[in-house]
């Protein structure tokens, strides 16, 4: 089993310094709802942002978006293989169904997390679909998971090739590995995320965007694990 963690991800409801901003307050008129319950996004809240603390980090729930296609449609997910992780900066983390299917336009995935946010549970008529749950540190999922490997990737992590890698796991037995990849668009964790992960690699000597990083892991991962015909 692979688990993949988008870890630290820049997904929040509008933080409380900024609801009272005049372009917040525009933006929410706009779209009939609250400040206080509409996503923080960049693309749209850029200039309110430039008050907040990291305000060039935060705001960013294209990358869930992306991260979250690229994992959801995967070959490794549709064998039923993957179990996909949200963690936020808030410590709130998003358990995803892999039977999920996430809406390709982009207002309509906010729309859906937003929903999340305010209930905590969405469902279909027959199953729940995404779950959200407050104040669980990066550390305590990755116990809670009990897997064999835990990997962080980050660009100054120790060189691999990814494939050579996985292939030294399987040698060794380990098939049940958590990949922790960075929900934010430049930067370090905040974390101690040496402390959680036993191993830091880095795939590329440049940054990647983590959906690319994802796609990467997907690919050998079943590359590597799954019995070809």
């Amino acid at each position: 089993m692979l688990t993949m963690i988008l870890a630290e991800s820049e997904l929040e409801v509008m933080p409380r310094e900024l609801v009272n901003h005049p372009a917040i307050i525009s933006f929410a008129r706009e779209r009939r709802k609250k400040p206080e319950f509409i996503l923080l996004d960049s693309n749209y809240h850029h200039r309110a942002m430039t008050e907040l603390s990291e305000g060039r980090r935060r705001g960013r729930p294209d990358i869930v978006h992306l991260f979250l296609l690229t994992a959801l449609e995967s070959i490794v997910n549709k064998q039923g293989q993957l179990r996909i992780i949200i963690h936020t900066r808030h410590d709130e983390v998003i358990y995803v169904n892999p039977e999920t299917r996430i809406m390709r336009n982009y207002d309509r995935f906010v729309g859906l997390i937003e929903q999340l946010f305010d209930k905590k549970i969405v469902r279909s008529e027959e199953q729940i679909l995404l779950e959200l749950k407050q104040k669980v540190p990066l550390n305590k999922i990755v116990d809670e998971l009990g897997v064999e490997k835990a990997i962080a990737f980050l660009e100054e992590g120790n060189a691999v090739k990814l494939n050579n890698y996985f292939k030294d796991l399987k040698k060794h037995k380990k098939k049940d590995i958590v990949c922790i990849i960075g929900g934010f668009p430049s930067g370090k964790f905040n974390c101690a995320i040496e402390s959680i992960a036993d191993d830091i690699v880095s795939i590329y000597p440049e940054m990647l965007v983590a959906w690319t990083v994802a796609s990467e892991i997907l690919v050998n991962y079943e590359n590597t694990f799954f019995v070809k015909i």
